[in-house]
């Protein structure tokens, strides 16, 4: 049976303010394709996408799930979630005319989640002690490299949103 050990779980960002939801859903979406997550053919999909059109504005729900086989026993996931509530289209004033730019103005509620997930192929249910002392003493040093590794990762896409959305670091 598979195994999930999480490295970040529910790590939240919350934004309230202007920002563009298309150009940040992009540089997510290009941070995953740069470190291996983002090939939708292979280990990238879009699990939701819900936009419902409200009288303050649009509520949009996504969800990613982002995986990465390292071996045939374990494989990475990052999932995420955006929760946007109230997004409007930022109106301006130029040259004394109304026009709508890119920009946005909403709530935003990022969610990263990262695990390893052991076992994954769920083909050495059948073997028990062994599985289990493999799992526990033969690649146990392995498997905390790769929590890691995973760790920064996901720890560095966060870092990537706040950054897009200007909040500190911390």
């Amino acid at each position: 049976m598979s195994e999930k050990e999480y490295v970040a779980r529910d790590l939240r960002l919350r934004y309230n303010g202007i920002f563009d939801m298309d150009d940040l859903y992009r540089k997510l979406k290009w941070w995953l394709d740069f470190n291996g997550y983002g090939d939708e053919m292979s280990n990238f999909s879009e699990a939701r996408y819900t936009e419902r059109i409200k009288p303050e504005g649009k509520q949009i729900e996504i969800a990613w799930i982002c995986k990465r086989p390292l071996t045939d026993y374990m494989v990475n996931f990052i999932e995420v979630t955006f929760f946007v509530v109230g997004l409007q289209k930022l109106e301006m004033q130029k040259e004394g005319k109304k026009i709508t730019s890119n920009m946005n103005k909403g709530e935003i509620e990022l969610k990263f989640s990262a695990y390893l997930l052991l076992n994954a192929s769920d083909k050495y249910n059948d073997l028990g002690i062994v599985n289990k002392i493999y799992k526990n003493f033969i690649i146990r040093d392995r498997v905390d490299q790769y929590k890691i590794d995973l760790y920064r990762k996901v720890y560095g896409m966060h870092d990537e949103a706040k950054t897009y959305l200007n909040l500190q670091k911390g």
